[in-house]
C-alpha cells in the first residue's frame, strides 16, 4: 500500500499518541470501510506482542511470523463483532498463543495442556523462567487487568497513551494497572520473581503493510495464496473454524480452549467465502417442511422472523461473552449478599448491549419490582423483543436453562472452561415460552433428576437458540427431550447426534420470489467461479512454458489439487441429494 494513508494515522497518533485515534476506532474504521490504513497502524501497534508470543511456543522466526499474520487475517474476517470495546489487544494476545499452539502442534507432537500451560515468554533480556512466570501470571487475570499490563507493561505505553489506545479515561488505566501490578506481584513473589518492565520492538514497514494488503483480501472472501504464505493461510482458517457454525460435533480440550477466544467474536455466515475449505454437503430433508410442534395454534417462523430471532440470539451472546472478557465469566442473575435473585442476567448484560445509560438507572440492591426499577421494565431493549417492537411489550421469550449443571447454575459463575462438552454443543439461549417479565430474574427451569422443562412456543416449527459459542440455530421443534439435556447440560460427556436442525421450504409468496432471486444470484457466482478457476488454469499453463526457475510450485499445485477434488466430491454428493429429490418428487 502507498504510505500517505498509514502516514496519515501515525500523524495522529506518532507526533501526539495521546490523541490519536484508539483502537476501537480503528477496527471501526475498518470495519466499516475496509480502511487498509488504519488496519496497518494496528498492525504497527501490536506486531511486536503478537510476534513474541508465537515466537514464545514456536522457538522459530519463520513460522512465528507465519502464525502472527494468521492471527491478523483472523481478526480482520473478524473486525465487525468486536468494534467499540476496545480490546483489540486482549483479543490478539489469546489468539496468537491459540494460533501458535496450533502450528506446534503440527511440526512436532506435543502434549496440548503443556501448551497452554508454557506462556508466551517475553524478550531474551529476561531468563526464560522469569518470562515464563510473567505472562503465566498475565494469563490468569480478568481482561480489564490484562489489557492494561499488555499496553503499559509489554509495550511500554504511557497511562495517557495507554487510555487513549483503549478508549477508557486515563484514571481507569491507572487504577486497574496498579491492580494489576498488586495481583503480579503479590503471585510473582510467591515464585520469588520480581515484576520487571519490558517494551517490546517497532515492527518492520514491511510485515506491516504487507499483512494490512492481505488482510483486507482476506476480510473480503479473496484469494490471499500471493500475499501470505500457505502455512499462514492455513493457521487462518484454522483460527476461525471454532467461530463457523458448523453441525454439531463433540469436540476436545483444544477446541473448548479456541472458543474462549474465538467464540467470542463468533457470527461467519454460513456460506463458505472463496478461498476457504470446501462446506460440508448440504442435506436435502426428506420432508420439506419442518415437523410440527405439540401445540398447532403457535404461527410458523417465517424466514423474515428466523432473520430477526437468530439475530437478536446472536446480539445476546455477544453481550455474555463480552461480559465473560470484562468478568472472568458468564453473567448470572443479578442478587443480595445473601444469595437472593434480584434482576435478570438479561439486566446485568446491558452495558454490553450498548444500553449502559439504562443499566445505570436500575438499583441493583433492589429486586426487579421495586418502586424504582419497576418503571424500567417499559424500556425493554429491542434485543428482546421476538415479534414487532410494541412499546406495551415488557415480556421476553429469550431465557436460559437454570439449574445444576447448567450455564445459569444459581450462585455459580460459568466459565468457559467450565464446559467440557464444548461450546458449540450446549445452548446458551433460548427462544422459548412461556414468555417472563425481561427484568425478572426467571428463567427455565431444570433438574436432572425430573422430567424435562420442555419450552413451549413461541413457534410451531422450530426452536431457535444460541449456542454458547456464539452460532445461532433452528432446532427441529420435535427433538426428543433425551437430545435436548444433552444440550442443556456443559457437562454430561454425552456426544451429540447429527441432524438436528430444522428444514423450511420455502412456502409463502414472499419466500418463494427470495428463493428464485437467490437461486438466480447463486448461477452467476457459479459462472463467475467457473470463469475464474478457467482464468487461473491459463496462468498457471503459462507460467508451465516459463524457464524452471519461475515456474509454479509442484506443493502448491498438488495442494489446489486437492482442495479441487474436494469440492468437486462435496458438489458429486449434493447433485445426487438433488436428483433423489425430484425423483422422489
Amino acid at each position: 500500500m502507498a504510505g500517505s494513508g498509514i502516514r496519515k494515522y501515525l500523524r495522529a497518533a506518532g507526533l501526539d499518541p495521546a490523541n490519536g485515534p484508539t483502537d476501537a476506532e480503528l477496527i471501526a474504521q475498518f470495519a466499516d470501510c475496509r480502511d487498509e490504513a488504519a488496519f496497518e497502524l494496528l498492525v504497527f501497534r501490536h506486531a511486536g506482542l503478537v510476534q513474541r508470543v508465537c515466537r514464545a511456543v514456536l522457538n522459530d522466526h519463520h513460522a512465528a511470523e507465519d502464525a502472527a499474520q494468521a492471527t491478523f487475517l483472523a481478526l480482520a474476517r473478524k473486525a465487525g463483532s468486536i468494534t467499540g470495546r476496545g480490546t483489540v489487544i486482549g483479543w490478539l494476545y489469546r489468539v496468537a498463543r491459540r494460533v501458535a499452539v496450533r502450528a506446534a502442534k503440527r511440526r512436532v507432537p506435543v502434549a496440548v495442556p503443556e501448551l497452554y500451560d508454557a506462556p508466551a515468554r517475553l524478550p531474551a533480556e529476561l531468563e526464560a523462567d522469569t518470562a515464563a512466570a510473567i505472562c503465566a501470571e498475565v494469563d490468569r487475570l480478568p481482561e480489564r487487568y490484562r489489557v492494561p499490563v499488555l499496553l503499559c507493561f509489554f509495550e511500554g505505553l504511557s497511562h495517557a497513551e495507554a487510555a487513549r489506545r483503549a478508549g477508557v479515561p486515563v484514571g481507569t488505566v491507572a487504577g486497574r494497572l496498579a491492580r494489576a501490578k498488586d495481583l503480579l506481584a503479590k503471585r510473582l513473589s510467591r515464585r520469588g520473581i520480581a515484576l520487571a518492565s519490558v517494551a517490546l520492538p517497532v515492527v518492520s514497514g514491511t510485515f506491516a503493510g504487507s499483512t494490512a494488503r492481505a488482510a483486507c483480501e482476506f476480510a473480503a472472501g479473496r484469494s490471499v495464496e500471493l500475499l501470505v504464505s500457505e502455512s499462514a493461510l492455513s493457521l487462518a482458517r484454522g483460527a476461525l473454524k471454532p467461530m463457523i457454525p458448523n453441525s454439531l460435533k463433540l469436540v476436545g480440550a483444544l477446541a473448548i480452549a479456541c472458543a474462549t477466544v474465538g467464540g467470542v467474536l463468533a457470527f461467519v455466515p454460513g456460506a463458505q467465502p472463496p478461498g476457504l475449505p470446501p462446506a460440508p454437503p448440504i442435506e436435502v430433508p426428506e420432508v420439506p417442511v419442518a415437523a410440527k410442534a405439540a401445540d398447532p395454534k403457535l404461527p410458523d417462523a417465517d424466514a423474515a422472523q428466523r432473520r430477526l430471532s437468530m439475530n437478536n440470539l446472536k446480539q445476546i451472546l455477544i453481550g455474555m461473552h463480552n461480559y465473560h472478557d470484562v468478568n472472568g465469566h458468564f453473567p448470572n442473575d443479578i442478587t443480595d449478599k445473601d444469595g437472593k435473585p434480584l434482576l435478570s442476567w438479561r439486566v446485568a448484560i446491558l452495558p454490553y448491549l450498548e444500553h449502559e445509560a439504562l443499566y445505570k438507572q436500575f438499583k441493583l440492591n433492589e429486586p426487579w419490582d421495586s418502586e424504582n426499577n419497576k418503571k424500567l421494565i417499559a424500556q425493554m431493549p429491542r434485543s428482546y423483543y421476538t415479534f414487532a417492537y410494541d412499546k406495551k411489550t415488557t415480556k421476553t421469550y429469550y431465557q436460559g436453562f437454570s439449574g445444576p449443571g447448567t450455564p445459569f447454575e444459581p450462585g455459580k459463575n460459568l466459565k468457559f472452561t467450565s464446559v467440557t462438552d464444548g461450546t458449540s454443543n450446549t445452548i446458551g439461549v433460548i427462544e422459548g415460552g412461556p414468555a417472563v417479565e425481561w427484568t425478572k430474574p426467571a428463567d427455565i427451569n431444570y433438574d436432572a433428576k425430573k422430567a424435562f422443562p420442555r419450552p413451549t412456543g413461541p413457534f410451531a416449527n422450530t426452536f431457535l437458540v444460541a449456542m454458547l459459542d456464539g452460532s445461532a440455530r433452528a432446532l427441529k421443534p420435535d427433538l426428543k427431550d433425551e437430545v435436548f439435556r444433552h444440550l442443556v447440560e456443559i457437562a454430561d460427556g454425552n456426544v451429540i447426534p447429527e441432524g438436528l436442525n430444522a428444514s423450511f421450504a420455502a412456502s409463502t409468496k414472499e419466500e418463494l420470489q427470495q428463493a428464485e432471486k437467490l437461486h438466480a444470484e447463486n448461477q452467476q457466482l457459479a459462472k463467475r467461479i467457473t470463469a475464474a478457476l478457467e482464468e487461473r488454469q491459463q496462468l498457471l499453463e503459462a507460467l508451465l512454458k516459463l524457464k524452471p526457475a519461475n515456474g509454479p510450485n509442484i506443493e502448491k499445485l498438488l495442494e489446489q489439487q486437492e482442495r479441487l477434488m474436494a469440492e468437486l466430491e462435496a458438489l458429486k454428493h449434493e447433485i445426487e441429494q438433488l436428483k433423489a429429490k425430484l425423483k422422489a418428487k
